[in-house]
């Protein structure tokens, strides 16, 4: 006996491998996504209720039409049952109108929340975190997750009280008529549970693998819209072709175990209905016989029984659209549960000063434990002053940028804005004071206006043309036909290199920042735009603090501190022609390019002129 109590514990607790569902959650649901809109789904409630009472009614009528009409012959109760009937279906078919109008304004605002709550979320996660989930994963929040979620307090709730409210009311009209038939039947319910259960289990385990396949799916899909032209370029369409035909054979096999396992419920439940509807029949035939009960009766718990399977059958899926819905919750409430790591000292005060200095002290980072990119950095940058830092791909250089905007934090050290740490500053002051152009540009899907004004919302459109100007985009901007209204197409898409770039430029003009960051912010441009640029540019860093990574030296040689990063630390410092004397790496790279630009100049001359 003890054997076999443990076993009937362990089949109702489930396996533990499987990962149980935090009913819990539920809670959680309802009170951050379900509860602010209340009101609607309480109206929704009731209209659902409202429209099974009048489908129950129908049953009524049904058992009145036999015994009144057909078995008394009464034309008078004919008539008064005919309009009973149309009066019943009409109701039912407003009250579930109502309902419908009703739960879609409810969910569509639910929605809406959960929706915007996401993406507050999104916007403010750092973005190691971000990198490492992947955009796969992210949007995969708003539409898999979400839309599961949101089921719980719209579909489902309205679908449980639904089916719930039809039962009890069926089943009680089958007590009603013949409680001696239902007290028989009662030996299904077992019968029909256990069955119900082991699928319910089957389909959880394949509801959570299938949220990691839905994120492998949307990744592999947000990998080749990006990088459509490398794969084009390399002529790599059919390796991914293969890719994304493994990820998504594994998606369909998820879902054919699930229609396995979900297709079996409709043939049980269908099987044990029978048996019930042959021994309703039998039954029945002998209580008509012995006139226990009425041939109306009978009818009507026939139609009882029959209208009860499929509320029945409805409630054993709910289980799982629940299970379904609460793994996503769990996924979601993980995600919006998290903190970021770079956030607001509880101190933290608005960065209001207009001549910035900046400085590096012992700032060490790593963004992988074991291979640190910045080590011992020291460096002081009075206001006002352009810092440019050069030296081997990989040094460190870009980082160093990432750091001073708090994209992340490094391990050991400081950086210091006129003296003070920089997370004694808010993040949003700190970011409104430091402008950057880097080497790879990221336009919105807008205007070109809207694009060039992104970080000064306010400015007019005079301002944005005078922007424009100085970054020498006003040219190829007005050749468009929509001149400054024209469309950058997705990530700037329908524009060249050269000419995202000097809307880049342009925007940092705009944006009129007190600390400058130009990372290859010429890399895109031609020789001759470049010098237009370079001299736009120098009008833009006079009084501010400037950092340049540059590769081409001929661009920072007024720099005011030039660094040599290699190796992820400062080996040489000074200005040109002191790090010269010095006869370094500096005076290395130096010569080296300078002698390379020269022999180009010198082949160029002397290439045969083309008549």
């Amino acid at each position: 006996m003890k054997k076999i109590k443990n076993k009937i514990v362990a089949f109702v607790k489930g396996d533990e491998s499987n990962g149980r569902i935090k009913w819990s959650l539920y809670g959680r649901v309802w009170r951050e996504i379900g509860q602010p809109y209340w009101k609607w789904l309480a109206a929704g409630i009731i209209f659902t209720i409202l429209a099974a009472g009048a489908e129950a009614y129908t049953i009524t009528i049904v058992q009145q039409v036999v015994d009144k009409a057909f078995i008394e012959k009464s034309l008078t109760a004919i008539y008064w049952l005919g309009v009973q009937v149309i009066v019943a279906f009409g109701a039912k078919g407003a009250f579930t109108y109502a309902k419908a109008l009703i739960m879609s304004k409810g969910g569509l605002l639910a929605s809406a929340n959960l929706q915007k709550k996401i993406y507050k979320h999104m916007t403010h996660m750092n973005l190691a975190r971000f990198y490492s989930d992947g955009i796969g994963k992210n949007l995969n929040y708003f539409g898999v997750q979400a839309g599961a979620v949101l089921n719980l307090v719209t579909g489902t709730v309205i679908k449980v009280v639904q089916n719930v409210a039809t039962l009890i009311m069926t089943l009680a009209l089958m007590f009603y008529y013949a409680p001696q038939m239902c007290a028989v039947l009662m030996f299904l319910a077992p019968a029909i549970m256990i069955p119900m259960v082991v699928i319910m289990r089957k389909r959880r385990k394949l509801s959570r693998q299938s949220f990691g396949i839905a994120n492998n799916v949307s990744q592999q899909l947000n990998q080749t819209l990006h990088g459509i032209k490398t794969i084009q370029a390399f002529a790599a369409e059919e390796r991914e072709e293969k890719k994304f035909a493994h990820v998504l054979n594994s998606s369909m096999n998820n879902a054919y175990k699930s229609t396995q396992a979900n297709a079996l419920r409709s043939p049980l439940m269908e099987f044990m209905i029978s048996i019930g509807l042959c021994i309703a029949m039998i039954m029945g035939g002998h209580f008509i016989a012995s006139g226990t009960i009425s041939t109306g009766d009978f009818t009507a718990f026939l139609l009882a029984l029959t209208a009860a399977y499929k509320p029945a059958k409805s409630i054993t899926s709910t289980g799982d659209t629940l299970q379904h819905g609460l793994l996503a919750a769990e996924i979601l409430f993980n995600f919006l549960d998290s903190e970021p790591d770079i956030v607001d000292a509880p101190d933290a005060r608005e960065l209001t000063a207009k001549n910035l200095s900046v400085g590096f002290h012992n700032v060490s980072f790593a963004y992988n434990p074991t291979e640190p990119v910045l080590t011992d950095i020291n460096l002081q940058v009075p206001a006002g002053k352009v810092c440019a830092l050069v030296g081997p791909s990989g040094g460190g250089k870009t980082t160093m940028f990432n750091l001073l905007e708090r994209f992340y934090e490094p391990q050991t050290g400081k950086i210091t804005i006129n003296r003070t740490d920089i997370r004694k500053y808010t993040l949003k002051s700190l970011r409104e004071n430091i402008a950057d152009v880097s080497q790879s540009v990221f336009l919105f899907n807008g205007s070109i206006e809207d694009n060039i004004k992104y970080g000064r919302p306010d400015a007019t459109h005079d301002e944005v043309v005078a922007a424009a100007i100085a970054a020498n985009a006003d040219g190829f901007i007005n050749e468009f036909p929509d001149g400054y209204k024209t469309s950058v197409g997705e990530g700037g898409g329908l524009l060249s290199g050269g000419q995202k770039q000097r809307i880049a430029i342009a925007r940092a003009i705009l944006k009129d920042a007190p600390i400058l960051l130009l990372d290859e912010a010429t890399s895109a441009l031609d020789t001759q735009s470049e010098k237009l640029i370079q001299a736009a540019l120098n009008d833009l860093m006079r009084g501010r603090t400037t950092f340049v990574i540059a590769h081409r030296l001929s661009t920072i040689l007024d720099a005011d501190i030039i660094c040599v990063i290699k190796g992820g630390q400062i080996v040489e410092m000074g200005t040109d022609a002191e790090l010269c004397a010095q006869n370094g790496e500096y005076k290395k790279l130096r010569d080296i390019q300078f002698k390379t630009e020269s022999k180009k100049t010198k082949n160029k001359a002397l290439l045969p002129r083309v008549e």
